[in-house]
């Protein structure tokens, strides 16, 4: 009678399409049917029949088959896809109003980054998992090359340009972080390790003179130190200690550092007494925030600079489309953030949580 729960069995797994769920269901069917097989017996029902009764109250295998195709296929998240298709196409705005850029480049980079999440949303985590090594051995190379052989500088930040594509520290954080996912998300990962190649890398982000890069990365790499398996009496002792050390860095820098040295930092505190330098940036900002109006203006302003089509993309957005347009844009950022915070309460698995929030979020 074996040979019928067998083939009862592999009648529901042909209408099964992924391999594992084949697997999951099938140790799931094969002990239901042995355990209600078991009780059968036991009130002294022949075993054979006990076998056909069973498998005859399972129901049709094609119907269940089905069931369990449709209970255990992949989900894509179309909200959450809906949500970041919207926000990188509004990416072709602020190059409506800017000089100097190509419409038909920025398009290409907004199909490129649909492409590259798609594929991270699709791909199965596990097999990058395990190239994680490579991935900082990549992202060690491309910033050793930043530091030491960059062929052109923006605003005396070194970045590579190659066939057209311009890599900076920035882009190298998607690498970075698929090692962190990958390393972070092990069972008993390494202090010595995670202290190490967290402080060669700032070091190396450091150098480009970009501490954005540095605020932005160290930012990430906290967010997965916190939800990793190490103990959480060392991750708080840790964090406490590499913010002693920031702070104590901090302070010897301020009280020892020439007035050109904290410049930037004094200009963003006071931008008019700096007007004539590093401060005219936070002007020019501000007077975009109060001149902007609801519906945003189709002249350039009076001050246009580069960056605003580029880093300041938002500044861009408010004064040409208005507060409406930007308030909406604040709106789909909160929404994208909101489904991500969702979604990755849903996930068990540590290493696919870090794996969706890399793919998401970068």
């Amino acid at each position: 009678m074996t040979n019928i729960r067998e083939h009862f069995l592999n009648e529901v797994m042909q209408y099964i399409k992924s391999r594992e769920a084949k697997e999951i269901v099938y140790k799931e069917l094969s002990y239901h049917l042995e355990k209600s097989k078991s009780e059968l017996v036991s009130k002294a029902v022949p075993q054979n029949k006990a076998e056909e009764q069973v498998i005859k109250q399972m129901g049709n295998p094609s119907k269940l088959g089905t069931h369990f195709n449709k209970l255990y296929r992949p989900v894509f998240d179309w909200k959450l896809f809906g949500l970041f298709i919207i926000i990188i196409s509004m990416g072709i705005l602020p190059i409506i109003n800017a000089d100097g850029f190509s419409m038909a480049r920025q398009i290409i980079n907004i199909v490129l980054g649909i492409l590259v999440t798609i594929t991270f949303m699709l791909i199965d985590y596990r097999k990058i998992k395990k190239l994680g090594w490579l991935f900082l051995i990549v992202a060690f190379g491309f910033l050793l090359a930043l530091n030491f052989f960059p062929n052109a500088m923006i605003n005396g930040v070194s970045i590579i340009r190659i066939m057209g594509f311009t890599i900076s520290g920035i882009s190298l954080l998607p690498i970075l972080l698929v090692f962190w996912a990958f390393y972070l998300s092990k069972e008993k990962p390494n202090l010595i390790v995670i202290y190490s190649v967290y402080l060669i890398s700032v070091i190396l982000f450091m150098r480009l003179s970009n501490f954005t890069d540095v605020f932005i990365y160290s930012v990430l790499v906290l967010t997965l130190f916190l939800s990793s398996s190490i103990n959480k009496m060392t991750i708080y002792k840790t964090i406490g200690v590499y913010f002693g050390l920031l702070l104590t860095y901090v302070s010897v820098f301020w009280f020892t550092a020439k007035e050109l040295q904290k410049i930037r930092l004094l200009a963003f505190l006071n931008p008019a007494e700096y007007q004539h330098n590093e401060g005219f940036i936070y002007l020019v900002l501000k007077d975009f925030r109060t001149q902007s109006g609801w519906f945003g203006h189709k002249q350039l302003p009076k001050y246009y600079i580069q960056e605003l089509a580029t880093d300041m993309v938002f500044a861009n957005i408010m004064y040409f489309y208005g507060w409406l347009v930007s308030g909406f844009l604040l709106v789909l950022l909160s929404l994208l953030f909101y489904r991500m915070v969702i979604l990755s309460l849903q996930i068990k698995d540590r290493c696919l949580w870090h794996h969706k929030n890399v793919g998401y979020g970068i």
